[in-house]
Order: C-alpha cells, then sequence, then structure tokens
C-alpha cells in the first residue's frame, strides 16, 4: 500500500512538475516576469523570494504551478508592459506555451535512457510469440518462433514495423488477405491470413491475432541512448495512431483512462521494478506532451491556437473573448475528466467481479 502511495505521487508530481518547469524557463528566457512558482498545491507550507519571483512548498504534493505576470488580469487595459505575458507577442508567447510540452518529451527520453541500461522486457526482433485463441493467426500456418520479414512486401526491422504495417493492410480492406514473409529456421515462407474480429467489451477491431516474442533488453549506456531513441520515436507515433484511431472510430473512447486507471497501472508497474515503471512514467509523459498540444479550449493546444489568429488579425482578443473560450474549454476537460473517470471506475468493478 505505501509502495502504491508513494509510485502515484512519484508519478503525477515529476509529470506535472516537469511541464511546469517548461513555461517557467521559457517565461523566464524571454523576459517575462514569474511572479509565483509553487512545488505542489492548496495551502503554503513555506515560502521565499529572489528576485522577482516567490518560490513556495505547498501541502498537496502533485505536480505545481506557475503564475506569469499579466497573465490572469482581471482588468483589460490598451497598454501592457513588455515583462507582462499579454506584453509579449504572439511568437514569444507560443514559445512559453510549448515549452512545457516540450520539458514533458525531454523528460521522456531521459528516462528511458536508464529504462534500457537497468533492463526492460521487450521485443526479440520480430519473432512471433503467441497467437490470440480464436483469430485466423492461430490457424494460418503460422508458428510460435517466426520471425517477421515483411507485411504485404514492406520490410520490417522491428515489432512495431510488424504492427503499423498490418495496420495499414487492415485499414485499407479487413476482406483481404494480409501477407506474411516470415523466417523459419533456414526457411522463407510467404503466409497469408485473414483479418479476424477481435471483441473487448462493446468493441470490435480486426486483427491478425499474433503477440511478439519477448526478452530482456539491457544494454551499455551508449547503445541505451541509441534504443531509447528508438523507442521515443515509437512512443510518438504510438500516441499520434491512437489519436487516429479514436478519430476515425477504429477505438472506443471507453478505453481512455484517467487518474484512476493511469494510478492503478503506473502502482502495479512500480512493485514490478524500477525500470517498468519509469517506462511507464516516460509512456505517460509522451502522452501528456502530445494531447496537451490538441486544438482544444483550455489545452495548450487551444492558446497556440488563439495565437495564430492573434497574429492573422493583428489584435489582442478581448478579456470577455478569452473568460468565455476558458468557461467552454473548463466545461469540456471537466467532462471529459468525468468521462474517464467513470470508465476507470466500471474497469476496476469490472476486474473485481472477474477475480471473485
Amino acid at each position: 500500500m505505501i509502495v502504491s502511495v508513494i509510485s502515484i505521487l512519484i508519478l503525477f508530481s515529476v509529470i506535472i512538475l516537469v511541464h511546469e518547469t517548461g513555461h517557467f524557463l521559457a517565461a523566464k528566457r524571454v523576459g517575462i516576469k514569474v511572479e509565483k512558482f509553487s512545488l505542489g498545491f492548496g495551502p503554503k507550507i513555506f515560502s521565499f523570494k529572489r528576485g522577482d519571483t516567490v518560490y513556495q512548498l505547498s501541502l498537496l504534493p502533485f505536480g505545481g504551478f506557475v503564475k506569469l505576470s499579466g497573465e490572469e488580469d482581471s482588468i483589460e487595459k490598451d497598454v501592457y508592459n513588455d515583462w507582462e505575458y499579454i506584453g509579449k507577442s504572439p511568437g514569444y508567447r507560443s514559445q512559453v506555451i510549448v515549452a512545457g510540452s516540450l520539458g514533458n518529451l525531454i523528460l521522456a527520453f531521459l528516462l528511458l535512457v536508464p529504462v534500457f541500461i537497468i533492463g526492460v522486457p521487450g521485443y526479440d526482433g520480430t519473432k512471433i510469440g503467441s497467437f490470440v485463441e480464436g483469430l485466423p493467426a492461430e490457424t494460418s500456418g503460422l508458428k510460435i518462433g517466426d520471425e517477421v520479414l515483411e507485411v504485404n512486401g514492406l520490410k520490417c526491422k522491428e515489432w512495431f514495423d510488424v504492427l503499423i504495417n498490418i495496420r495499414k493492410a487492415i485499414d485499407k480492406s479487413h476482406k483481404i488477405p494480409v501477407e506474411l514473409t516470415v523466417r523459419r529456421g533456414m526457411d522463407i515462407k510467404k503466409i497469408k491470413v485473414m483479418p479476424g474480429i477481435y471483441r473487448e467489451g462493446d468493441r470490435e477491431l480486426y486483427i491478425l491475432g499474433i503477440s511478439p516474442m519477448e526478452k530482456i533488453e539491457k544494454y551499455t549506456p551508449f547503445r541505451a541512448v541509441i534504443r531509447a531513441s528508438k523507442e521515443f520515436i515509437n512512443m510518438l507515433q504510438g500516441v499520434f495512431i491512437a489519436i487516429k484511431m479514436l478519430i476515425t472510430r477504429q477505438a472506443s473512447p471507453k478505453q481512455l483512462s484517467g487518474p484512476i486507471g493511469i494510478a492503478q497501472w503506473g502502482a502495479d508497474l512500480a512493485r514490478r521494478g524500477i525500470s517498468r515503471f519509469l517506462y511507464y512514467i516516460a509512456f505517460i509523459s509522451i502522452n501528456l506532451g502530445i494531447v496537451n498540444l490538441l486544438p482544444f479550449p483550455v489545452l495548450d493546444g487551444g492558446h497556440l491556437v488563439g495565437l495564430a489568429g492573434e497574429r492573422i488579425i493583428r489584435r489582442r482578443p478581448s478579456k470577455k473573448f478569452l473568460e468565455w473560450s476558458g468557461y467552454i474549454g473548463f466545461i469540456l476537460i471537466i467532462s471529459l475528466a468525468l468521462y474517464v473517470t467513470y470508465n476507470d471506475i466500471i474497469r476496476v468493478l469490472e476486474e473485481r467481479v472477474i477475480r471473485r
């Protein structure tokens, strides 16, 4: 229980704090006065002032926040000072906004390096490790240990390539067999597999039904940097593919997880070892970095859209417009948070019923 609580605190605190630190450093660099930088939320435990900034430690250790000068002024002014957030050009403000997500992406890469130095379960190249029971691949002629070389003529160097190429083939048509070129011992074979329907709850997805063979990946520091770079790119691509699948309804929104699901999986992985836990933090950090740049109100991406509009019309939006867009965005975010939390609760209850 203690390990779970500590791991949850570390997970959320590190990711949020790094995000806010990105905003903080970028604001300082472009000359915006930072009024407050808080480690944690809620009641203040202690604070000190250095330069123009008050640094404080708060009671609730979930990340932190940054307060920029002029960012939340209730009175609209005709002229703003150069050291105020609103007084800066859209270009400078965009740098401050993007810096939060950039911080999360840098954190993810830096965490992946020790993950591959310590050692973490990974994939044994493109070898097939198992089949999903009842799906076409199980009876297609494929065997465990087959090394996938090509999917419909597209070469595969790692398991991520196998997944992507199969997904591309099925997206074109799930009524056409997917041809896998595999190496079995000294022989090269071409085997066609018809996509089948995989059901999970009320979700349906066409897949072949093959899973990778796993091994422990452990590297020297230099090779770990190279391996971390590849995994970082794979994670980025995975986020965009997931977003695309949600938009095209190939994946159900019910699969989305909120704080409960994230905390549950994080606590479970923390008990399985430091490398898996660090990998999970990197995974969540990348997701936050990308999702936060989506063009929705309240998210940083929504602010970027507003700044782009400001640059085009060469006029700052009115305070009333910003307030209303903030209200709408807040309602959308709260609605999404309630939805994913509901998904988490249902998922946890279903797991408990299954265990009984």
